[in-house]
Parts: structure tokens; sequence; C-alpha cells
């Protein structure tokens, strides 16, 4: 599996940028320094003095890119998750439905393994700083938008539901996955942490629940109940 820690990433992304301008340069540092200090420390423990320290810069260098460090944070969860998907290794090549979705799984439960500290900062400041939630939500519709669409091109049962039901659904695996990986990953105390270091059991999992949820062959009985999906359902012949 390819390594995705995001601060190497980013250490990759210097390397890169050896003739860039000083000023992309140092920003990139100033980014780096936090990312790394994020493994370890909260937000609310985290101060300029840290992130300075640790690029080797001094503070009105620091405040020539950057108000403070509520800014700098917002660019690294940014950037961090703008990169999620640029991180994953191409497939091989075509790949069946469940082969892209597995694929997929066991790339985020990588990248959400190495980056523990990020994805904790980023829960801690998404129910209380609307800029951050903004975030969250941007990945979310886009990973939604992609995979309401690969429903449809393979022509899976969830694809012949109402739109909203097929909005929802999606929502609902991905928030499956999420849930998953905080019990493991995410919490001081996590309740589920002897599985950290079983990522391929965990994709495995979560992939065999999404595979089930857009490609069983009865997802009318998702609707809800009352509704004319669900009589229907009720209706119709129980398949084998």
């Amino acid at each position: 599996m390819a390594a995705v820690d995001y601060a190497a990433h980013l250490e990759r992304r210097l390397q890169e940028l050896r003739d860039a301008r000083k000023v992309e340069r140092t920003r990139l540092q100033l980014e780096i320094a936090t990312a790394r200090l994020l493994a370890r420390l909260t937000y609310a423990r985290l101060t300029v003095d840290d992130i300075t320290a640790a690029a080797g810069f001094a503070h009105g260098t620091f405040y020539r890119y950057y108000a403070g460090k509520h800014e700098i944070v917002l660019a690294v969860l940014r950037d961090f998750f703008a990169s999620i998907r640029a991180m994953r290794p191409p497939l091989p090549g075509p790949a069946d439905p469940y082969a892209a979705i597995h694929a997929a799984n066991r790339h985020y439960v990588e990248v959400y393994r190495q980056n523990v500290g990020l994805m904790r900062c980023f829960l801690e400041l998404r129910s209380e700083d609307p800029l951050v939630a903004e975030i969250g939500r941007r990945a979310d519709d886009g990973l939604v938008a992609r995979v309401l669409r690969s429903i449809a091109r393979h022509d899976a049962p969830a694809a012949r539901l109402p739109a909203a039901q097929q909005e929802l659904l999606v929502h609902g695996v991905i928030a499956m996955v999420d849930a998953l990986l905080r019990k493991v990953y995410g919490a001081a105390d996590p309740p589920l942490a002897r599985f950290a270091r079983d990522p391929a059991a965990i994709a495995a999992v979560a992939s065999d629940i999404w595979y089930r949820a857009l490609y069983a062959p009865a997802l009318s009985a998702v609707a809800t109940p009352g509704s004319a999906t669900a009589g229907a359902a009720r209706a119709a012949p129980r398949r084998a």
C-alpha cells in the first residue's frame, strides 16, 4: 500500500519546488510543521510558537503568511482533504464495481490511519467552526457525486431508486465508513482499537457493506414505511 502520510506528501512537494519562489517554499514549510505537530497535539494545545519552532522561522515570518493558528490550520485541512483522492494510486485497469469500491476504501482507511491527528483536528473543530464544516461538506458532496455517477454507469439497483433516496443512501454508506474509522482510530481511547493494526480487514468489511447497500437486488426496502416505494416492495414477491 502506498504511503499516504500527508506531511510526507507535503515534503515531497517541497522537494519538487526547489526552484520555486521563497514565498511558496516558506508557506509550505510552515504547513508541513503544522501537519506534523497535529499528529501529536490537539488544536487547543497547538500554538504559533510550536509551529515557528518546528519550521525554524521567527514569529514575524509566520505572520507575513498567516493571521494566526486558525488560518494555517484551515489551510492545512483544506489541502489535506483536497489531496486525499490525488494521493490514491491509480487502478491498474478497468475495475468491476466491487474492486473499485474496495480500492477506494482501502486507500481511505490508510489515509485515516496515517493521518489520525489531522482527522481528529477536523472532527474537533467541525461542530463549532463553519469554515471547517464546509471543508467536510465539500469533500462529502464530491464523493457523493462520484458514487452516484458510478452506480448509474453500472446500472446498480441503487440507481433505480428515486434521486433523493439514492443521495441519502450514498451519504449513509459514507457516514458508516467514517463512524467505523472513528471507533478504530479517532478517539483518545478508541473502543475498537484492537482492530487498528488490521486496516485490510477494516477495508474489507466497509467495502462489503458498501457494495451490498448499493448493488444488492432488493434495495426498495430502504424506502420509508408507508411510502409508495415501500408499498411496492411489500407487494412484490420475495426474492430467493
